[in-house]
């Protein structure tokens, strides 16, 4: 279209004759050899604009070093190219083609090129590839860079190809790279150009592709001067890989601008056109395994019918589009570049398809492109590093060794376990039982880490239900595993990671005692008569006291204590028993403290004898309501006979003579720490609902976080922990979500520079408040399930109101939500009767009602919405609030929120799966 090798020769000698009278630009030949400059410009013009490959000058970075051309001569030059095509009759659409070619070439001539030739980074005389190790090292860098790439949405779409080219993609990058580091050319990067043409490859993908290979350099520990050198290397193929999407894309802009969308409308045949196009644009992502799932359902004629329309607008339509705004439709969908790239991709396959010429496929993709902001609404700034680590990340299971790794650490943990007073009461077994627990810890624990799985953690909580495993106990089990993993030579983050892998073990594991203690400690509440009662009075105990000490002068863990003068501590013991239990108030003796202080008892020797109790109580016939509620009243006596203050300081506490607030920085930066902490809870979603309150609450809760842990960490006490249970016990907060905030506590007490020993002495003491945390959300929601299990569900729907009582809370509900605007967003369009209608059948189903629900699964419903916990801790509320406007009990009200709790997992597997 220019003429071949003659047109450009002519077009340049008439370029040269405006140079010649430009004033503004003519002094920069003056004095210079102006015919040899100009043939040197034909022959790289010739093979800048498609002609043979025949430049063999310098590289143009070196030509117009230190001349100190500016943007305003540059565009003076242009000026003359664009009026010298023009003169010779060049037609318009190929003048912007060339000028748009012309263009990449601006930043040579400022000498701020992206890309410079190999051999001007040598260093010592060593070349990039020398200084990044060679071949195998470059090799290893690209095969991190891909794996990076294929978890960066900004350029997925372009790296996640059929696995047969993956290696062939890999094993050209890496020859490209040693080439343009210095080493062996083995790859011809003339064809660059030519393959990637036809791409819609940006300065950003560009961009994001590099800072994956500056990652991925990092994470291979080279130094940021070598990593510099390659990067700007590098920069020399940009002009090649991104020209093609450059060229076409501004020219369909520039079309777009100065003759408007009403004729690319008409090319593409107007009303019957678009709507064959929009057919095709749907069969042809229906079969597209990246997009597909955000065109299925029951609702996709109604958002095929909205979208067309948009597009019909977008594309030059005479038409209105009366739609909701592009952004509020997306709002509330979770897409990334990469699924937009799909789409554009599904476009420009559908318009090929229904006969578009490529230009009009270029103009729609320009327009398309300007929607991707309002489409892509809730874009996250990508963290590549973290990407990169994630994938090239062993497994905790790997990283402490594998199977032999953890089968020491059991084995070692178990035998701490039996010197630990604290719980060595739950260890200690025949050799045969002990054999089968070490195993399935082993078991259990290597899945945890990421190991093979071959143990059933369904297993697990009814398992241990029956134990008296409290949190205290099970602190402990982790303080061991802690010490053992650092006297191996385990490293501080693989500690942590493997800690903070078992903490979701907890609940599972202590849930059974937290339930019994708690409606225990309920009943104890009111009044020890009725308990007292209950045992036989003072008869009925004494008998039981007998029964005791025959079983506890036989326990070779507490004989020697009460057989010294049997008769004396049992007349003492049974007096002081009876008293505690509910009886008359006639016990005289010693405190107990005083009573103990020599007798070297501990935790081991106190928990047997809690256990030989239990078994005078079974034995006597008594229900195990009643068993729990005495054991609540006698577990107080633990601290008095273990000679410790009941409010006594944590040890942690204190280290090196110094308490833990010192450690911490003081008061001022234990309260900056808090503030830090407490912004991310507010941001984080899955506890977000728990701590967005009005400004004043939130000072409040700022105030009594700090107060509390001023006072736990050995400053002056000025929170009343007593207060933590009842504050918290309504409230649906589970270890989960103390986990969280542990977390986030630890991250901000990093962030202000707290040292690492001393933060996970902080960790210790806040572990101890997890019960009184959570322990009333774990009850009511253990009780619930107790209650659905034993009722049946057809009960709870019948408690709930039944149909029309089941109807009526969902009214309730969408009357709720549609005001509700933290999450009203999900509940608006057109599709929203569909929506209730769907949503009213699964509920029904769901609580036992008669549904017949036939829709997709809860994870296809939920794969493309921007849904996390703190959105469906709003709809929960949302759904407790519209069951009490009802007139549901507040029982029934927790049975139906467990019952609804339990489909997190499944709405938000997705928010997980992508968030880990």
């Amino acid at each position: 279209r220019m003429g071949g090798e003659e047109g450009i020769a002519q077009f340049m000698d008439r370029v040269y004759d405006l140079i010649q009278v430009d004033n503004r630009i003519k002094s920069w030949f003056s004095g210079k050899n102006y015919q040899a400059i100009k043939e040197g410009q034909r022959v790289y013009l010739t093979e800048l604009l498609g002609g043979p490959k025949i430049y063999k000058g310098k590289d143009l970075v070196e030509i117009h070093k230190g001349m100190g051309l500016s943007d305003y001569e540059f565009d003076c030059f242009l000026a003359n190219c664009e009026k010298a095509m023009s003169g010779l009759g060049v037609e318009d659409e190929t003048i912007d083609e060339a000028i748009v070619s012309m263009e990449p070439v601006r930043n040579a001539l400022m000498d701020r090129a992206q890309g410079l030739a190999a051999h001007a980074k040598m260093v010592d005389g060593q070349s990039i590839l020398d200084r990044f190790g060679g071949e195998m090292n470059v090799e290893s860098v690209v095969e991190m860079m891909y794996s990076g790439c294929l978890g960066d949405p900004r350029v997925r779409f372009y790296f996640e190809v059929n696995k047969d080219k993956i290696q062939g993609i890999k094993h050209k990058m890496t020859q490209l790279m040693v080439g343009a580091f210095g080493g062996p050319v083995t790859y011809d990067d003339s064809k660059m150009r030519q393959i990637h043409y036809n791409m819609n490859i940006t300065d950003y993908h560009f961009d994001a592709v590099l800072e994956n290979f500056w990652c991925a350099s990092e994470l291979m520990e080279m130094s940021n001067p070598v990593i510099t050198d390659a990067v700007d290397v590098l920069g020399k193929v940009r002009q090649m890989v991104t020209a093609g999407c450059t060229v076409r894309l501004e020219i369909a802009r520039k079309k777009s601008e100065s003759q408007g969308t009403d004729g690319l409308y008409e090319c593409l045949g107007a009303a019957t056109g678009l709507q064959t196009f929009i057919d095709k644009l749907y069969e042809t992502m229906a079969k597209d395994e990246m997009i597909k799932h955000y065109f299925t359902g029951s609702k996709m004629e109604a958002i095929k019918k909205s979208q067309g329309s948009y597009l019909a607008v977008m594309f030059g339509a005479p038409i209105q589009y009366e739609g909701r705004p592009l952004d509020r439709i997306h709002s509330v969908m979770s897409i990334s570049d990469f699924e937009f790239d799909s789409f554009l991709s599904c476009c420009g396959t559908a318009l090929r398809a229904v006969g578009a010429d490529s230009q009009n496929v270029d103009e729609c993709v320009v327009l398309l492109e300007t929607a991707r902001r309002d489409v892509l609404i809730n874009r996250r700034p990508h963290d590549v590093k973290k990407t990169q680590e994630a994938a090239s990340a062993k497994s905790v299971y790997e990283r402490l060794g594998g199977e032999m790794g953890v089968t020491n650490m059991v084995e070692t943990m178990y035998n701490q376990a039996l010197e630990d007073s604290r719980i060595r009461s739950f260890f200690e077994k025949n050799k045969a039982k002990v054999t089968t627990i070490k195993k399935k810890m082993t078991q259990y624990i290597g899945g945890v880490f990421g190991g093979p799985v071959t143990y059933d953690a369904n297993d697990l909580r009814p398992m241990h239900y029956g134990m008296n495993i409290s949190d205290y106990h099970f602190d402990a089990i982790l303080d061991i595993i802690r010490g053992v993993l650092k006297e191996s030579g385990s490293k501080p983050k693989d500690i942590t990671d493997a800690l903070l892998l078992l903490q979701p073990v907890r609940a599972d594991v202590t849930t059974g005692f937290t339930v019994r203690q708690e409606m225990a400690r309920k009943n104890v509440e009111k009044g020890k008569d009725q308990m007292f009662k209950r045992l036989g009075g003072s008869e009925g105990i004494t008998t039981l006291m007998d029964q005791f000490f025959n079983i506890g002068t036989t326990d070779v863990r507490i004989k020697e204590f009460l057989l010294k003068d049997k008769d004396r501590i049992k007349a003492g013991m049974t007096v002081y028993i009876v008293e505690m239990l509910g009886g008359p108030k006639a016990y005289k003796g010693k405190e107990l403290g005083e009573l103990h202080q020599n007798l070297g008892v501990n935790d081991y020797h106190f928990d047997a004898f809690l256990a030989d109790f239990g078994r005078a109580l079974l034995g006597a016939g008594h229900q195990d309501a009643l068993i729990d509620e005495v054991m609540v009243s006698l577990e107080p006596v633990r601290a008095d006979v273990l000679g410790r203050s009941r409010d006594a300081a944590d040890t942690s506490v204190m280290k090196d003579g110094k308490p833990l607030l010192e450690r911490y920085g003081g008061d001022m930066n234990l309260e900056t720490v808090v503030e830090s902490m407490y912004d991310k809870l507010v941001e984080d979603p899955r506890v977000r609902f728990h701590f967005e309150k009005a400004k004043a609450k939130q000072r409040q809760i700022r105030r009594k976080m700090y107060q509390y842990l001023s006072g736990a960490f050995g400053g002056p006490v000025q929170y009343d922990v007593k207060q933590m249970r009842p504050a918290h016990y309504n409230m649906n907060i589970t270890d989960y979500h103390f986990d969280v905030v542990s977390e986030l506590f630890q991250r901000a007490s990093k962030e202000n520079g707290v040292e690492a020993e001393a933060m996970m002495d902080a960790a210790v003491v806040v572990a101890k408040v997890r019960a009184d945390v959570t322990t009333g959300c774990v009850v009511r929601m253990e009780l619930a399930k107790k209650k659905n299990a034993q009722d049946g569900m057809d009960q709870l729907f019948q408690r709930l109101g039944g149909l029309d009582g089941v109807m009526a809370m969902i009214d309730r509900l969408y009357e709720c939500v549609e005001r509700d605007k933290r999450i009203n967003m999900f509940f608006e369009g057109a599709k929203l009767q569909t929506l209730k209608r769907q949503q009213t059948d699964y509920i029904i189903a769901t609580l036992g009602g008669p549904a017949d629900y036939r829709g997709r699964t809860l994870e296809e419903i939920h794969l493309v919405l921007q849904m996390n916990d703190y959105h469906l801790d709003c709809f929960m509320q949302n759904m407790a609030r519209a069951l009490r406007d009802v007139g549901a009990e507040q029982d029934a009200v927790d049975e139906a929120t467990v019952v609804l709790e339990q489909l997190r997992k499944k709405i938000l597997f997705h928010h997980y799966k992508n968030n880990k």
